[in-house]
């Protein structure tokens, strides 16, 4: 093994853990955090209703994308029946 590949296989944990180190440091000397963060209720909902609506759209979007595969997969198997043909 060389010095480089030894370098970058101590380089990933090093990083996270300075990284970790860091984020939960920054936090000791803090003050509490609000509930929301000065969110209010009414925005709170909103942000739901969004993520909500969000969610039921990303359902929707996959199930079209697994159409359009499955489509795509029976266009790929007629071209290749209509491909035998004209070569026999």
């Amino acid at each position: 093994m060389s010095w480089l590949t030894i370098g970058l296989l101590l380089a990933c944990p090093l990083m996270m853990f300075f990284c970790m180190r860091g984020m939960s440091g920054g936090h000791k000397n803090a003050k509490p955090h609000s509930d929301h963060d000065g969110v209010s209720q009414k925005e709170l909902q909103e942000l739901q209703i969004s993520m909500a609506d969000l969610m039921e759209q990303n359902h929707r979007l996959s199930k079209e994308v697994q159409s359009l595969k499955e489509n795509a997969s029976n266009v790929i198997e007629l071209e290749e029946e209509k491909n035998k043909r004209v070569i026999s």
